[in-house]
């Protein structure tokens, strides 16, 4: 059978504006399909939703030949299984927390579900009429306390809440009394979201307790899952939150020329590409520091564990909000974030973020950036 011009019933970004989401209907099936708009590695995601024409006995290999969307068989189907055409009015698309996955509804009921994990290991995800697992998709189920469901109830729900007008204002104020708490007053604010969701921002602190040392620290990245955490880890939910701080010896304020700017260029980075910042991570800086002399830094180090040092008193030493840091239920981890060379990030690479750890340890920097500081190959074992 010759498919029919594919036409599209309906196309969605999700609200991080990093995946858009389109239904299509070659006349023999309708599919829903995944896409990153900024990462051209991530392969593109699908599952099929329904048959449009009554199904077959089997497959047609020509179909498979001519690059036809596979279409399900008899014994594939649910008895309910209908073959009307999707009207735009009749649906709605349901994004995950993290936005990396995304259920469609029609008249209310969840007729297909495509997964964070889909496109690995040959999975695609779920469909409402599937009876058994198939090429395309695996059987969604009706049953209305199923896992998939409750996502999808606990994802409408908290979509709800960021709708609400004064939410930004309530995790801002909340993430700064936590900050304030152990940092006193912050002395600058710089909003980091560019007018566009998720809101983030970064806010200055100088401790009296630490003299000469700008600590800078992320708001609002703990406010919602970043996005492939479930496909690293089954309690991701302990990894999926997080915020960022530095530190930096600047005793003349030059560190706002580029740390600021540095973080603000890579606080939406979850979201954007669809990625994840965890322990031992690293990324490219994004700014030079203006000021280094002896070292050329070039990336960033991730850690949530940075060690203590002699430089911070008893009340700072990190992590100086507690191993398990939390609003509104949610808990969070703090990453500290420590510019590193290209040599230091290749130690990294070979011998592992511990090995990194005990060099930085070893220096007596602790996680605090100084422009001026050696090489850490020097504290190499």
């Amino acid at each position: 059978m010759v498919a029919k011009e594919n036409k599209l019933i309906y196309q969605e970004t999700n609200p991080y504006g990093s995946l858009v989401a389109f239904l299509e209907d070659d006349g023999r099936t309708v599919y829903l399909y995944l896409q990153s708009i900024h990462n051209p590695e991530m392969k593109m995601r699908s599952v099929w939703v329904k048959n449009r024409i009554p199904a077959p006995i089997s497959r047609s290999e020509s179909d498979l030949r001519n690059g036809l969307a596979p279409i399900l068989c008899q014994e594939e189907l649910t008895l309910d299984s209908e073959i009307d055409e999707i009207l735009e009015k009749d649906l709605y698309l349901i994004w995950t927390e993290d936005g990396n996955g995304v259920g469609i509804f029609v008249k209310e009921v969840l007729l297909a579900f495509l997964p964070s994990y889909s496109g690995i290991k040959d999975f695609h995800g779920y469909s409402r009429y599937a009876k058994v697992e198939t090429l395309t998709t695996h059987p969604l189920g009706t049953g209305e306390v199923s896992a998939i469901h409750n996502l999808m109830n606990e994802s409408k729900r908290f979509w709800e809440i960021r709708a609400e007008k004064n939410t930004w204002k309530t995790i801002q104020s909340k993430l700064l009394s936590l900050y304030e708490s152990k940092l006193g007053k912050h002395t600058m604010y710089w909003s980091a979201d560019g007018g566009k969701f998720p809101h983030l921002a970064i806010a200055k602190f100088e401790p009296e307790s630490m003299n000469g040392i700008q600590v800078y620290v992320t708001l609002g990245m703990s406010a919602q899952n970043m996005p492939s955490v479930d496909l690293y880890y089954k309690d991701f939910e302990k990894y999926s939150r997080i915020e960022m701080i530095m530190a930096v010896n600047s005793e003349d304020h030059k560190a706002d020329q580029w740390v600021p700017h540095a973080i603000g260029e890579i606080i939406k980075f979850p979201w954007v590409m669809c990625k994840w910042f965890g322990e031992g991570h690293t990324m490219t800086l994004p700014r030079k520091d203006p000021d280094a002399v002896l070292v050329d830094f070039t990336h960033i180090f991730f850690t949530a564990s940075p060690g203590e040092t002699s430089l911070q008193d008893k009340l700072f030493s990190p992590p100086f909000l507690g191993e398990e840091n939390s609003f509104d239920d949610k808990t969070f981890k703090l990453l500290y974030l420590i510019p590193i060379s290209e040599e230091e990030t290749h130690i990294l690479k070979t011998h592992g973020s511990n090995e990194l750890k005990e060099m930085i340890h070893s220096s007596g920097n602790g996680w605090i950036h100084f422009s001026e500081r050696q090489s850490y190959l020097n504290y190499l074992n």
